[in-house]
């Protein structure tokens, strides 16, 4: 409404000609070409959000799976553990019996009990490190994080790398980046019809109560006059743009090649050395443990070397079980890129 401020007649309706109270309509007719990138642009948008949201379970089933094998590291550890301190607490009854028959020094009962108690503080810390695993597994599948867990690992065959290479394209994560570029590309065709102007018709109405009623018709076309100042800079701004989201998805795929080529290859020299272990390795380091209790037994051995025998087939089984952890763990990180 048109009202005066001043004057006997102000804020009526009444004597000024000015005055009146108007309604109307406004219709913009925009240039075809925008709507259509418009519903483009949210398209993309939507596909962003959905290959995100896919590479997002990827992600979770990956970290829940690592969580998992850090629950099983821990519990072989303790299992390991136990069954070295089983056997050292027969080596204290062992020996301490020898003493009693004077076939042993009281330095030998010392150096067995300690190796028990070594062994019983490492059982200890291999629960508490079983626990701790189990509450952060419990942040991903909840109470089911506490439940016995299956001693073995599932079996695994060697990753093909090139094959997981070549469909990068189709990974959630490429797809996210890929539509983020879709929609840049969209913004940058967006600004560049900012010079072209849309135009608008208005229809209005306007009521007087002691003058003739009018109608009013108005045709609106904006014109890039200071294109400088608005268009150019809007352009610019969306080809920036535009060009760091293609940067990033080429890194995106650099970055995933890197990573498959890199978890392949580690878990191809991981199981090299996990064959070393079971071929040569432990197998005699176990001989070396029957080794020394035959000669202890037989009076021409000692006890250290017992001690020392079963400590280092506790570290080697240990050094075992973490390399299997680090191969179970690449092999997580390749099925992210399989699924």
């Amino acid at each position: 409404s048109d009202l005066t401020l001043q004057g006997s007649q102000r804020f009526t309706l009444q004597d000024e000609s000015d005055t009146q109270i108007m309604a109307g309509v406004r219709q913009s007719f925009p240039r075809a070409d925008k709507p259509r990138r418009r519903r483009e642009r949210a398209e993309h948008e939507a596909e962003t959000f959905d290959a995100e949201r896919s590479a997002a379970e990827r992600v979770i089933a990956r970290d829940a799976g690592i969580a998992w094998l850090d629950v099983w590291k821990a519990e072989q550890a303790l299992r390991l553990t136990r069954a070295s301190l089983l056997e050292a607490e027969r080596q204290v009854q062992a020996v301490t019996i020898a003493f009693s028959a004077n076939r042993a020094t009281q330095s030998e009962v010392l150096a067995a009990r300690v190796a028990a108690e070594s062994l019983r503080d490492q059982a200890d810390g291999d629960s508490q490190s079983a626990h701790h695993y189990r509450n952060a597994l419990a942040r991903w599948i909840g109470e089911s994080a506490f439940n016995p867990i299956c001693p073995d690992l599932p079996t695994e065959t060697a990753p093909d790398a090139a094959a997981l290479i070549s469909a990068l394209t189709s990974h959630p994560h490429f797809l996210a980046e890929a539509k983020k570029v879709a929609v840049a590309e969209t913004d940058v065709g967006l600004a560049r019809q900012d010079y072209r102007p849309d135009w608008a018709v208005a229809l209005s109405y306007g009521y007087r109560p002691r003058f003739a009623d009018y109608a009013q018709v108005q045709v609106e076309i904006p014109l890039p006059v200071f294109s400088a100042n608005r268009q150019d800079k809007q352009l610019a701004s969306a080809r920036a743009i535009q060009v760091a989201k293609q940067a990033r998805l080429a890194d995106a795929l650099r970055e995933h090649a890197a990573e498959i080529r890199m978890n392949a290859d580690d878990w191809s020299r991981l199981h090299a050395r996990l064959n070393r272990y079971d071929e040569s390795l432990l197998p005699q380091s176990k001989a070396r443990i029957a080794a020394a209790l035959a000669s202890y037994g037989a009076g021409s051995g000692s006890l250290k070397d017992v001690l020392d025998a079963r400590r280092m087939t506790l570290e080697l089984a240990m050094q075992k079980l973490d390399l299997q952890l680090d191969a179970a763990k690449h092999q997580v990180q390749l099925r992210y890129f399989a699924r």
